[in-house]
């Protein structure tokens, strides 16, 4: 019985892929007064018959002289809040690499020059979305830059033109050099890079034989004109080791995209809109999760074209579908889009989600934008913001500012104070102002009366399971 029942959700599920193509309108996923850019997803599985939780991480310049890593809840779509920064310092290139235990949700490393030169470091995301650390990770004398994990024991990066691995069964090894950058690994086997060849930039990759413990040379996927933005595709926590590698190719007037099978050994047709510019592939599986058992279903590939005249994001199913959807339906400039899945069937959690999130030029900044769909139905899964607003006034102050926010639920709310070091400097009781508002007074001390000193503070609001963030400048 089992066996027939699996079989009419793999028919009713296939015949769905098949039946529907639409996505969701797409809207913003972060403000329109910073730069927002490179995005990543947590997927934080939900008990049995619960949904998943989904984090979105990524770059944003809270100031001239920062860049900072905020993070996002997508379930709640409550507002952006900061989980690692420092002023006058950057933080970049989030990248999720282990499922936490305990208090803690998952673990992010990013890279950072708030010690002079590029350290690799990481922190831990608690339940109470509150960052801990950042803790050094991969730290010498020299930039250390570009770290990609194949899973939380297997990872590899790019240090001063050369790029260097870890397995969990081997030492660090330099695999690559001779200029090379930006990294990409699939699994414990194989890590792709970019290698500048004179004139020309190839993409190479190298395998790790577990057997010897030892990494092959490089070897070239393609050494002729421009390749770049090598990528293995985005599974979050995927089970699956895929040998898949594409890259964006130039060698005459326009971008394409081309595939290589490095099991195989052989190159993937791939369709591309002809005679346009199509860059920034993006890729992930459609799993089934059946007890201790995965396999893929589908693969979904989503890229950057300019076939209309504006360069906007498409969407489609890889394998024999030479329909593609433009789910970006913007006449600006949209760009690196990133496609990840939660299917999970007869396993924890319930959720079917594809999520597809771009960079979008708009009003002078880099905004994120994001669609989604599910998988079974095609409907559109993720709803916009909800109508919370948070306000601070003054700000910049001085002695004494009020803390505003107006909330669609009722229920106890606290005003968490921290520092950019992510220290929780104070907790406020709020009260209920004569418009219906919950405010709070701040007096600029901290939970023993003392005076903090002058610089940026965050302000966290916490209703139920929405929570707000506001920047507080005390001069």
């Amino acid at each position: 019985m089992k066996k027939l029942y699996i079989l009419f959700i793999l028919s009713a599920f296939s015949a769905s892929l098949k039946a529907q193509t639409t996505w969701g309108p797409p809207f913003p996923l972060t403000d329109s007064l910073t730069d927002n850019v490179n995005a990543t997803l947590s997927i934080v599985p939900g008990e049995m018959f619960q949904s998943d939780t989904v984090y979105m991480l990524w770059e944003r310049n809270p100031d001239p002289a920062s860049t900072g890593i905020y993070a996002r809840n997508l379930k709640t779509m409550a507002g952006a809040f900061m989980v690692a920064a420092q002023y006058g310092a950057h933080f970049r290139h989030p990248r999720v690499f282990a499922r936490g235990t305990g208090d803690t949700l998952f673990y992010f490393s990013y890279e950072t020059d708030m010690n002079g030169h590029w350290d690799i470091y990481y922190s831990a995301f608690l339940k109470n979305e509150v960052a801990v650390g950042p803790f050094p990770f991969i730290q010498s004398s020299q930039n250390e830059r570009s770290l990609n994990f194949g899973n939380q024991q297997s990872f590899s990066w790019e240090k001063e033109g050369s790029i260097y691995a870890r397995t969990s069964t081997a030492d660090t090894v330099k695999i690559a050099s001779d200029s090379c950058l930006n990294p990409v690994q699939s699994d414990e086997s194989y890590v792709a890079y970019e290698m500048v060849l004179g004139s020309d930039t190839g993409v190479f990759y190298s395998k790790y034989n577990s057997s010897t413990h030892l990494w092959s040379v490089p070897f070239p996927a393609d050494i002729y004109g421009s390749n770049t933005h090598p990528t293995f595709g985005n599974d979050s926590y995927s089970q699956i080791n895929d040998s898949y590698l594409f890259w964006q190719h130039k060698n005459g007037p326009n971008w394409v995209i081309k595939g290589f099978d490095i099991t195989d050994l052989q190159y993937l047709s791939f369709n591309n809109f002809a005679g346009y510019n199509n860059m920034s592939p993006s890729f992930c599986y459609v799993e089934m999760i059946t007890g201790d058992h995965t396999a893929p279903l589908f693969h979904y590939s989503t890229f950057a074209s300019d076939v209309t005249g504006n360069m906007e994001i498409y969407v489609n199913n890889i394998w024999g579908d030479t329909v593609y959807s433009n789910i970006s339906e913007y006449s600006g400039i949209d760009r690196h889009p990133q496609l990840f899945n939660n299917l999970h069937l007869f396993g924890w959690g319930l959720d079917n989600q594809l999520f597809d999130i771009w960079e979008s030029y708009r009003g002078g900044h880099w905004q994120l934008w994001g669609t989604t769909r599910d998988i079974l139905s095609g409907e559109k899964t993720l709803e916009g913001a909800k109508s919370c607003i948070l306000k601070v006034s003054p700000n910049p102050f001085s002695d004494k500012t009020r803390i505003t926010c107006s909330m669609p639920q009722s229920g106890s709310v606290t005003f968490d104070i921290y520092d950019l070091s992510g220290k929780n400097i104070n907790t406020l009781k709020g009260f209920e102002d004569n418009a219906g508002n919950l405010s709070v007074n701040w007096d600029a001390n901290d939970a023993a009366g003392n005076r903090v000193p002058a610089g940026i503070y965050i302000c966290a609001v916490r209703a139920g399971q929405t929570i707000l963030h506001a920047k507080i400048m005390r001069h």
